[in-house]
């Protein structure tokens, strides 16, 4: 009796270790309209394949099973667009990337009976549109008394999700939060966003501002410069002064 209790663990034990998904590859972000191909690596150990199925999201979109011909089948899926002739039992290639292709995607493969274990493994992708044009800033036209607080504020372009934005004053990064004053993204079209961060800074004669919106490895930037009242005056005065010697030197060679 023991023995084949212990017969029957083994078994168990044999068959559960017989199938395993050695890796799944799945990016963790890609850019609105790309193309992507997704892996699934898998051991039998001996075993034969029954399918390998993936999902996004709980939802079948492809399927390859190599009793059938053909093997392979694409259900149809709202931003799920499977490449047939680049997808196999291993991989399956997606192409057109819309941001409703973000999801939680797993890859599920079975044995042949008599068996017909299974194993599967997931990975979340990220689909992000990052439009080509600089932020936006406003506030910066108008002159600005010295150690007057800043009313400036940097809106991104256009995207998804909502990118990160930073000031810079001079070359070096705002750190201080008291200078910055932080919205809540705000919803566009087509479920974009635009970012939003205002600078609170105290002005001082000729500030270079430049605004730095972030995605991922890409980076959108715009930069203005800050005038003050006294730097105009001071511009003004050395026009004054061109002025004046300018004049001085004409009427010296008239009289000469």
């Amino acid at each position: 009796m023991k023995l084949g209790i212990v017969y029957l663990l083994l078994s168990y034990v044999k068959v559960s270790i017989c199938l395993q998904i050695v890796g799944i590859s799945v990016p963790a972000m890609k850019q609105r309209g790309d193309s992507v191909t997704m892996a699934c690596d898998f051991d039998l150990e001996g075993g034969r394949l029954y399918s390998v199925k993936w999902y996004r999201d709980n939802e079948e979109f492809y399927r390859y099973m190599p009793r059938l011909r053909p093997p392979q089948h694409a259900h149809r899926l709202d931003g799920v667009k499977v490449d047939l002739e680049r997808s196999s039992a291993r991989r399956v290639h997606l192409r057109d990337l819309t941001l409703k292709s973000r999801g939680l995607y797993r890859c599920e493969v079975s044995e042949e009976a008599p068996s017909f274990h299974s194993a599967q493994s997931e990975a979340f992708m990220e689909v992000y549109y990052f439009s080509r044009e600089s932020p936006r800033i406003e506030g910066h036209e108008r002159l600005y008394e010295v150690q007057e607080p800043l009313d400036v504020n940097c809106s991104s372009a256009k995207a998804y999700p909502a990118p990160q934005l930073q000031w810079h004053i001079d070359g070096q990064m705002v750190t201080e939060p008291s200078w910055l004053l932080e919205f809540a993204p705000k919803a566009a079209a087509q479920g974009l966003f635009v970012s939003q961060l205002g600078l609170r800074a105290p002005a001082k004669p000729h500030l270079r501002l430049r605004c730095v919106a972030i995605m991922a490895s890409h980076r959108r930037e715009r930069t203005v410069v800050i005038e003050t009242n006294s730097t105009s005056r001071r511009v003004f005065s050395n026009w004054i002064l061109i002025y004046l010697l300018c004049t001085f030197i004409i009427r010296h060679k008239t009289v000469s």
